[in-house]
């Protein structure tokens, strides 16, 4: 029986899965042999333009200024309390990111070119590589008037920025200024004023903003100095006004007083549960087996452990005398009683025991209940003074922060006079750039192996959307996971020559052991399998376009079933275009519509020239009769159903499914179908909707035949059967 996938599964939404990495690597493998060509020739085009570039590009250098930021260079020449509270607070990474784009900025730029007059060299600007061609064409559509003096400016800020790097080396404060240029002097220069020019911005921008802190600081401080003062005045008075008084610590006395009768009432709590479960064992005791050994142990009273003993003496006096006098004498009677008496004793013994824990108890219950009745009217009392306290706490807090403000506004203040009359920087150059000696761009390795990677990934992004365009059938799994239909064989393509061995249609007779007489093999297998009940069955082969090879697939299979000593017959029922009749019986005469009953088929049956295969020919229909009607005729049914009892394979030529309706129409009398698809060449939405259009012949379907396979290209998409080397001996 079939498994048949639901249509949504079809869709490849609903059929993509995630895959495993090992199968992740292996569809990636399979693309890059599959289109090995495609990705070499990508490869070969980016290396040669790599080449190209290399040839054609100016070489450049690079000069580089080694920069330090350190906090403590300008703090040391200050007040040494300040140092030292600065020197305690390193420079943060926000901070130092900011520096690094400061030294990027068009300001810094603008001062280089200024200072080493970079605007009035015409070298300078000039642009190369890509940047000469663009402005080859620029200049052809302008008007090639010459630039002012302000776009030369601007011209020469640009090309300062494109060729400054800046960076910061690792997590330290140390930046690394480069610049690079066709010249190495050029280089060097522009590498060491970006620094100097760096230096000379931050002075300045430290002296005019210590000059405004310092106006805006002394005005400040007055209107903090009077809010503070006010604030602390609120409190005093506050507190006289509510009589809070503090018991120390932070605590007012009510707090304190809360917290102790909460620890009481904890305790009381506890001894109260704790003389619960003295009583709770006690009474469980009551009435309980005496030979409990727990009982003892739990209560630890001396006439409880005195009288289990002497219960436990008399059981074994018990014992022994009803071993040796009988259960029913005397003095074993006497002895029950005695046991009585000390079962009775200790009930007593505990019920007295039982009524002193219920006295603990109850003393802990009224205790636990006097606790939580003060703890009460201290909650109470407590809530009035905790509404003064929340303001008394803003008050203090408003009272905190102004004052807190204040000393700091007054040391900033401090510190800003001291840096207004002597501004230092933290940063300072520790190594000057010096004109190099060797080329930095292009770099022939690394440029070489970038378009080696860049060549290969478009390569592979070619290869795969060949791959994902690719809309065909080509794999077993393809078959299965679109159509939902098991592949039962994959068919090499066969090169028919017409007028031998009729152009293919006895291949398998004419090489037995080839890859092709294998895979028709492979369908014969499938189709003895396929019913419940082995016996004669009628075998349609079908396709969704013509063209697909159905019907070499057809008479090679009845050949194959012939030749093993079946009894086959062969019939062409492809009235619109009866190609077996024109290749195996071009004389025949009989038409399908003159067949009424089998003895009138026996008359138009043929035989091969080995005489082991019957043919059955079909003659194009005449107008004005439709192929259809015939094929789905009652006649048709009788012929069918007579070579059935005769034949042990009745092989039948179907047209195809997706052109006309002759084949669904005799779907009924076909007890199975084997589906033929073109290698590369069916579509997958055409397979699919073939089978979608009658749900008799997807129901009967033994499986989908892989037709006309290439097998140079197919090895590229099979692991085993084209894989070369694997398969020498096995045809």
């Amino acid at each position: 029986m079939l498994h048949r996938v639901h249509p949504a599964a079809h869709t490849p939404e609903a059929g993509s899965a995630i895959l495993s990495p090992t199968e992740l690597l292996v569809q990636i493998w399979g693309i890059v042999r599959r289109h090995m060509l495609l990705i070499g020739a990508a490869v070969a085009v980016s290396l040669a333009l790599a080449v190209i570039y290399l040839l054609l590009a100016p070489p450049q250098f690079t000069a580089t200024a080694t920069m330090v930021m350190d906090a403590r260079r300008s703090t040391t020449m200050m007040n040494p309390s300040v140092s030292a509270n600065v020197a305690e607070t390193p420079l943060d990474n926000p901070t130092v990111e900011s520096q690094l784009e400061i030294l990027r900025s068009e300001n810094i730029a603008l001062a280089v070119v200024r200072q080493l007059k970079l605007d009035e060299d015409p070298d300078f600007t000039r642009p190369t590589g890509l940047g000469a061609m663009k402005r080859s064409l620029r200049s052809l559509v302008s008007s090639g008037e010459p630039p002012t003096p302000e776009q030369r400016l601007r011209a020469a800020v640009a090309e300062v920025d494109n060729n400054l790097y800046v960076r910061r080396i690792g997590v330290t404060f140390v930046f690394e200024i480069s610049f690079t240029s066709t010249s190495p002097q050029l280089a060097a220069e522009v590498a060491n004023a970006v620094a100097d020019a760096y230096v000379t911005d931050q002075l300045d921008a430290k002296y005019q903003s210590t000059r405004r802190a310092g106006v805006w600081l002394q005005e400040r401080l007055a209107e903090l100095g009077a809010q503070a003062s006010e604030a602390d005045r609120a409190v005093v008075d506050f507190r006289a006004t509510n009589n809070i008084v503090d018991a120390g610590g932070g605590r007012l006395l009510s707090e304190q007083q809360l917290t102790e009768l909460n620890t009481q009432l904890s305790t009381a709590r506890g001894n109260a549960s704790e003389a619960r479960a003295r009583l709770d064992r006690v009474e469980q005791m009551i009435g309980s087996d005496l030979a409990d050994s727990t009982l003892t142990d739990a209560l630890r009273n001396e006439v409880i452990i005195k009288l289990r003993n002497q219960y436990s003496e008399l059981t074994k006096r018990e014992a022994d005398l009803a071993k040796r006098l009988g259960p029913q004498h005397q003095a074993v009677a006497n002895v029950r009683g005695e046991i009585a008496e000390a079962k009775r004793s200790i009930n007593e013994e505990l019920g007295r025991i039982g009524e002193g824990y219920r006295s603990d108890y109850e003393i802990a219950r009224a205790r636990v209940a006097t606790i939580e009745a003060s703890l009460k009217e201290a909650i109470g009392q407590s809530q009035l003074s905790s509404q003064a306290q929340v303001q008394l706490r803003a008050l203090e807090s408003s009272a905190q922060s102004y004052r807190a403000l204040y000393d700091s506004f007054l040391q900033r203040y401090r510190e800003t006079v001291q840096q207004q009359s002597f501004p230092l920087t933290e940063a300072r150059l520790i190594t000057s750039a010096s004109p190099p000696g060797q080329k930095s761009k292009p770099r022939t390795s690394m440029t070489l192996a970038g378009a080696l990677v860049l060549g290969g990934i478009a390569g592979f992004g070619l290869a795969f959307l060949r791959d994902a365009t690719d809309k065909t059938l080509r794999r077993p799994s393809d078959v299965e996971r679109q159509l939902g239909v098991p592949c039962i064989a994959s068919v090499p393509a066969v090169e028919t020559v017409r007028g031998k061995e009729a152009g293919g249609l006895r291949e398998v007779v004419a090489r037995p052991i080839a890859r092709f007489a294998e895979s028709i093999r492979a369908i014969k297998v499938a189709v003895d399998f396929h019913p419940t009940e082995r016996g004669p069955q009628i075998v349609g082969f079908v396709s969704g376009l013509p063209g697909e090879g159905k019907t070499t697939l057809a008479a090679n299979f009845a050949e194959l079933a012939a030749q093993s000593g079946a009894r086959t017959v062969l019939v062409d029922c492809d009235l619109r275009n009866p190609s077996l009749t024109r290749r195996l019986a071009g004389s025949a005469r009989v038409r399908l519509t003159d067949l009424r009953d089998g003895t009138a088929a026996a008359h138009a049956m043929l035989r091969t020239r080995d005489g082991r295969l019957d043919f059955l020919p079909a003659v194009q229909l005449e107008d004005g009769i439709s192929s259809n009607d015939v094929l789905s005729s009652r006649a048709m049914a009788e012929t069918l159903a007579h070579l059935k009892q005769h034949y042990d394979y009745v092989v039948v030529d179907l047209p195809p499914l997706l052109p006309i309706i002759d084949a669904r129409a005799s779907a009924d009398m076909i007890d199975c179908f084997v589906f033929t698809v073109e290698w590369g060449g069916t579509l997958i939405d055409n397979a699919r909707r073939s089978l979608e259009l009658s749900a008799r012949i997807q129901r009967r379907t033994v499986g989908v035949v892989l037709n006309k396979v290439d097998g140079r290209q197919a090895k590229r998409y099979f692991e085993y059967e084209y894989a070369p080397g694997k398969s020498a001996y096995y045809g």
